[in-house]
């Protein structure tokens, strides 16, 4: 079922196709997200839209002509597709958005992967982010022409990769780290989680791009495939970190937590984060201890807890927010890897809400 107010885009093609069919489809999306943007880097970084794209320009061109052309040709397309004179260097300026920002304020997002019966893996994850964003969102299910892989990601317009799954039975969730820590030679974060859910047929496969490659800024990821791992790595230019699952899970917020931290790696969350993820351990530890059996709607449970009202896992808007405090609770993603589906809610997983159901 489609959602009956974000639009669902099928893509298909070369790079610069998928790109077109993209902007083609979700003009008014990418230019939304344009302005919601330039309102963003002028409250965080204190930066005109003008002034972020020479800076996305001067960084991270050069590292993408050399390591990912092609991503850069599906941004042309977009570009074209979209119009009102759009050009690539702004959407690739909307697809670095976190490398320009995200030192001076992060999103926040709770993750978890765990094992269910039968060798099923459940990924899930509340992506909690400025509520305007709502008008932006789509969902993008894209067939490269060069691949025998398709995925299925949630994202905003115009940007490339994001929270998803590919039809090999791999998916990521991803959360934003608030870190100083850059480098202009490695992949920027949603440049990486496009890479990986294209190319990624496992966790080893996504180890190996994410070695490869190296990430821009500092961000989490957890991964899971259809065989049953998963596995949590909080990713920087100074080295990353792996967390293995303890009890048949792993969590993640939006700070470092993981043993080894790479030297001078600094975060600066916001104490919910903390809250957060002690709150979903319990939660799950409370689950296992009864037996209880992990499933779509066990995890939209644990996803709804609202202890901590509004900074909750489920995020609500607090009452007279402004700037970047109004964030609340975008969507709910959760997928199971073995049988390579899932189910996705556009808002709070509290609230009565239609599901979106993705298979390949």
């Amino acid at each position: 079922m489609d959602h009956p107010s974000v639009k669902t885009i099928h893509c298909s093609g070369t790079p610069y196709e998928i790109g077109l069919q993209h902007g083609s489809t979700a003009g008014v999306e990418v230019h939304t997200n344009i302005a919601t943007y330039t309102s963003f880097f002028q409250e965080t970084a204190k930066i005109s839209w003008e002034a972020a794209r020479e800076q996305a320009v001067v960084q991270f061109v050069p590292t993408l002509e050399a390591r990912y052309p092609e991503i850069l040709e599906e941004m042309r397309g977009i570009a074209d597709g979209a119009g009102g004179g759009l050009t690539r260097e702004d959407i690739l300026t909307l697809n670095v958005r976190s490398e320009i920002c995200l030192t001076n304020y992060a999103d926040g997002c709770t993750s978890i992967s765990q094992v269910g019966e039968d060798g099923k893996i459940f990924l899930a994850q509340n992506w909690d982010w400025l509520e305007e964003l709502h008008k932006g969102m789509v969902f993008l299910y894209i067939k490269p022409l060069e691949s025998d892989i398709a995925l299925r990601f949630l994202g905003e317009a115009g940007i490339v990769g994001k929270i998803g799954m590919n039809s090999a039975g791999f998916g990521l969730c991803m959360n934003a780290l608030r870190s100083g820590a850059f480098d202009k030679l490695n992949l920027p974060v949603h440049v990486m989680s496009r890479r990986l859910l294209q190319y990624a047929r496992s966790v080893d496969n996504a180890l190996s791009i994410i070695d490869q490659f190296g990430l821009a800024c500092t961000a989490n990821y957890i991964f899971a495939d259809r065989t049953g791992k998963h596995v949590n790595i909080e990713c920087s230019p100074r080295g990353n970190v792996l967390i293995l699952p303890s009890n048949g899970y792993v969590a993640h917020t939006n700070h470092l937590y993981g043993t080894n931290r790479p030297a001078k790696l600094v975060d600066h969350p916001a104490p919910n984060s903390f809250l957060r993820l002690a709150r979903i351990q319990k939660l799950t530890d409370i689950d296992r201890e009864k037996n209880a059996t992990t499933t779509f709607r066990s995890l939209r449970e644990k996803l709804s807890d609202e202890e901590g009202s509004p900074l909750a896992i489920c995020r609500d808007r607090p009452a007279e927010a402004v700037g970047m405090e109004r964030m609340t609770t975008l969507a709910c993603i959760m997928m199971e890897l073995k049988s390579c589906t899932g189910k996705v809610l556009i808002g709070r997983p509290c609230d009565n809400l239609p599901v979106v159901n993705w298979s390949f």
